[in-house]
């Protein structure tokens, strides 16, 4: 009774602090090296004889790593989405409730595959593991390879296979530690196929990762240049919302503009919805010198900015970016295709009139449906920049899409000042670095309030701002960043397959979890057939 009273008040206290653990293996505490063993006490309760009702261990472990990971969704409902405190509470609640599914299912699922003996658990949990990260979707984009954001050797081998080869070398290495250290418990002889296969795919992983860095490198350092700059006018979102403070705003970006110009760079780069005033989808041209709405003022370098644009018969005004060129022509437009729940639309919202009632101060924009490349004139010649605004930098899918494009650099302009000085921002980053990786081209991020950076083609963030809310320093002042990028073409693997390695794993994992029942319903289980010799 005693030993049942312990299991009760232990198991979630551990499950509590694996979860703890997990979390401050992602940005920005940045304890990394936990993410490849905060997994083994879990899965130890997990496939414990004793435990019941596997899938609410894992429920747990998700709700809390998810909990201190989104915090910041509050703030950003009441900001963004103009949502009341009594409104945004439940709807993070519910949040990191569906975000924790993911991790419901694998425990579950992995005990049901543990139970049949078919395959080790080294094998089974990296493989359940990746095929739910690939299947089940998130309201906010988020892996367990995130970890790894800032582990440049790790993270090359998502040119291969996304960053689900980086979560499945994670939840391999837990898995063979859990193995290990049951076997050793146990007095049992020590698991060294599991050991072997763990080992030998983390260090072909590593050096693979190795080599590439060198070899991107050396192919980078060989490719032509374009001098890059960015600015970052740390606007409080109250500002960038007063009509009253649009002309300051707009002249901030022109004085830093100019600099950069004076600098030498060959383009400058604003962020997500800088430019104040808005274009008409029709218009051609910048606005004529006279006119105080004019984009470009004292320089005359082409810029890549983000504005709404409107007109043309659209219903709702559409979250772009457009390049003016040297001659103030615009060169090219592109709409932004992923919008913001609550944020940027609410579902249903013209088919229900009532929510209009509810939240009457939400936008509504309309939903770009192509990828886009802005042709950009520089010494290198044509560069076809890859725009990508706010958080279509961290989906893995859309940067696929850019990749058929054959973009020569991408570019993220965001606006994250609705988050202000939290972990979001570093999430973010985080989470971007890996397009450079799988795409080999480098990534210049614009954002307002930070963090602004250089990456490079190896996932390398060579350069960047600090996060900054204006909310909280008074008159932030303006800054910028100016770098050269590497000119490149390439075509990975993973942008060439896709997700390979999830509809791998997918495959794999449904034969685990219904063969052995299959094979039950035949009178063929050869694990019953063992058991009863």
């Amino acid at each position: 009774m005693r030993e049942v009273r312990f299991r009760r008040l232990v198991r979630p206290a551990i499950v509590v602090a694996c979860g703890v653990l997990l979390r401050v293996a992602f940005p920005d505490f940045d304890l990394w090296p936990l993410a490849w063993v905060a997994w083994v006490p879990v899965l130890w309760i997990v496939l414990d004889e004793h435990t019941r009702h596997a899938w609410a261990w894992g429920f747990l472990c998700g709700v809390v790593i998810q909990g201190f990971g989104f915090y910041w969704v509050v703030p950003y409902l009441q900001r963004f989405a103009h949502l009341p405190l009594v409104a945004a509470v439940p709807i993070f609640l519910f949040l990191i409730a569906y975000q924790a599914v993911g991790w419901t299912v694998f425990c579950h699922l992995l005990r049901r595959v543990h139970r049949t003996g078919v395959v080790p658990v080294t094998v089974a949990a990296p493989v359940l593991l990746v095929a739910i990260e690939f299947v089940v979707p998130n309201v906010f984009v988020w892996y367990f390879a995130l970890s790894q954001a800032w582990v440049i050797p790790v993270i090359q081998v998502a040119e291969l296979t996304g960053p689900l080869g980086v979560s499945f070398l994670l939840m391999l290495s837990n898995a063979a530690l859990y193995e290990t250290a049951q076997a050793w418990h146990d007095g049992r002889p020590l698991p060294y196929r599991a050991i072997t296969f763990a080992v030998v795919l983390i260090a072909a992983s590593l050096t693979f990762g190795v080599v590439r860095i060198h070899q991107v490198r050396t192919s980078r350092d060989a490719a032509p240049r374009m001098t890059v700059g960015v600015v970052q006018a740390n606007t409080a979102i109250r500002q960038q919302m007063r009509v009253s403070d649009a002309q300051d705003q707009l002249v901030s970006y022109q004085k830093l503009s100019a600099r950069l110009a004076q600098s030498g760079a060959e383009l400058v780069v604003w962020p997500e919805g800088a430019y104040p005033y808005g274009f008409r989808r029709n218009q051609t041209i910048d606005r004529s010198p006279n006119d105080r709405r004019r984009v470009r003022n004292g320089f005359d370098t082409p810029v890549i900015f983000g504005t709404l644009t409107g007109g043309d018969g659209a219903p709702y005004p559409y979250n772009s970016a457009l390049v003016l060129d040297k001659n103030g022509a615009v060169a090219g437009r592109f709409d932004k295709n992923i919008l913001i729940l609550f944020g940027e639309y609410v579902p249903f919202y013209e088919q229900f009139k009532f929510i209009k009632q509810w939240i009457p101060d939400v936008d509504n924009f309309g939903r770009g449906t192509e990828v886009a490349v802005l042709p950009v004139e520089s010494k290198a010649g044509t560069v076809r920049v890859a725009p990508m605004i706010c958080y279509e930098d961290i989906f893995p899918s859309f940067g696929r899409r850019v990749a058929g494009l054959e973009p020569n650099l991408l570019v993220n302009l965001t606006n994250d000042a609705w988050f202000g000085k939290t972990s979001e921002p570093w999430e973010h980053l985080g989470l971007s670095v890996f397009r450079a990786v799988e795409m080999r081209l480098d990534l210049v991020r614009a954002t307002t309030t930070g963090i602004s950076a250089f990456v490079d083609s190896t996932g390398r963030v060579y350069a960047k701002t600090a996060p900054v809310d204006p909310d909280a320093t008074a008159n932030a002042p303006a800054e910028s960043l100016l770098d050269s990028v590497a000119i490149q073409q390439a075509r990975t693997l993973y942008a060439t397959l896709g997700d390979w390695v999830g509809w791998s794993c997918l495959v794999f994992s449904t034969g685990l979890v219904f063969a052995p029942r299959a094979r039950r319903a035949l009178g063929m289980d050869p694990v019953a057939a063992l058991r009863a010799d």
